[in-house]
């Protein structure tokens, strides 16, 4: 079943798909069940989400907040005990336990975390939640694997913040080519192209990504539905579970991890 909001909203079934703005564009069915499949790039949302989210500055049409490194620690903090105190944060683990036991990631790739300084609140609530959530996973399936992150949207400070955590920043698409059989690739929420990019480079151990019904689901661009193919075959031999839910951060997630074959077991 679908995630949904706290309270569903009745349409007539045959309308439209209406946009719901969160963090990305999320898009509500004919029943209201609201979902996050593929998103426009910013350049097409700029003039009209730019007067209603205005920054401090403007970088290749995306606002920004000015913050200083140190707020983006007591920031981090804040919601990194927030996310703590919920119970999706325990349910996460324990659904983890599951794919410790199958398969251990070497590296992590993170794509499309977005911005920490971004000018809308809920982008920067929705980043700073789900780089908790993934120190969680991390934390949970053990070992000591490296995280990359990379997202065209970050900054300077993104960087140096990210960097400060022990983590490497890279330029987009060198994340790409650290995927290995043995990733664990976390990308929430991201474009359908940046999908399609996963699913041409070798199969990772594990997917953290966007339910990958929902791109035949809700065929919004001619990407989609090339994604939805590229997509299925990658996780054909893949286990899945829920990703826990928490407000709009993880709508329509899943985990997927890679079936380890009786011949590679010891």
């Amino acid at each position: 079943m679908p995630h949904t909001n706290r309270k569903k909203n009745p349409q007539n079934a045959n309308s439209k798909p209406r946009i719901v703005h969160t963090k990305r564009q999320q898009i509500e069915d004919g029943d209201g069940w609201t979902h996050v499949v593929d998103t426009p790039r910013r350049s097409a949302l700029t003039k009209k989400e730019g007067r209603l989210h205005a920054g401090d500055f403007e970088k290749n049409g995306v606002s920004y907040i000015n913050q200083t490194l140190e707020e983006t620690r007591k920031d981090f903090e804040y919601y990194t005990k927030q996310w703590e105190t919920m119970e999706a944060c325990e349910a996460l683990k324990d659904k983890l336990v599951e794919v410790e036991g199958r398969r251990k990631a070497d590296n992590v790739v993170v794509l499309g975390l977005g911005s920490l300084q971004n000018a809308r609140r809920e982008g920067r609530r929705a980043s700073y939640t789900q780089l908790a959530a993934l120190r969680t996973a991390v934390a949970t399936l053990g070992g000591n694997p490296g995280c990359i992150f990379q997202d065209p949207q970050f900054t300077d400070l993104d960087r140096e913040f990210l960097t400060s955590l022990g983590y490497t920043v890279v330029e987009d698409p060198e994340a790409f080519g650290k995927i290995t059989e043995s990733s664990l690739v976390y990308a929430i929420h991201c474009y359908a192209d940046v999908y399609k990019t996963v699913s041409d480079a070798p199969r990772p151990a594990i997917l953290i990504g966007t339910d990958v019904a929902n791109f035949g689901k809700f065929n919004l661009s001619e990407t989609t539905d090339i994604v939805a193919k590229s997509l299925e075959e990658m996780v054909q031999d893949c286990d899945e579970i829920d990703f826990p839910q928490v407000r709009h951060d993880f709508s329509d997630t899943k985990i997927y991890w890679r079936k380890v074959s009786e011949a590679a077991k010891p």
